[in-house]
């Protein structure tokens, strides 16, 4: 099975990854350390402003931050192999972009 955070990303990057605490935080400490290869990782994740992830890791990394207004509508496939229509997220969500494509040219 392919692990996204075993390999090397591309030079762009739309990440959404599983909503666990444990593995969003693998996922966002994997799209900084791209970014610091020169790369633009974009993450779609659940907002939890008041953890220690957010203030101590995200919020001093990311280039920006969107909060989404209102919770996203999936469609596809669920965890659970099941077809999900519109069905709308368990938490709000926000966009945060980490860009490390200016930090690449003073390399």
């Amino acid at each position: 099975m392919w692990d996204g955070l075993k390999v090397d990303w591309s030079e762009r990057n739309f990440i959404n990854p599983p909503y666990s605490r444990k593995e969003k935080e693998a996922f966002v400490l994997k799209a900084i350390n791209e970014s610091k290869k020169g790369k633009l990782c974009v993450m779609l994740i659940p907002v939890s402003t008041s953890t220690k992830l957010f203030h101590e890791t995200i919020k001093p990394s990311a280039k920006e931050i969107r909060f989404v207004k209102g919770r996203i509508k999936f469609v596809g496939y669920g965890q659970k192999g099941n077809f999900i229509k519109n069905s709308p997220a368990m938490h709000d969500s926000m966009i945060v972009i980490f860009d490390g494509r200016d930090n690449s040219k003073n390399q």
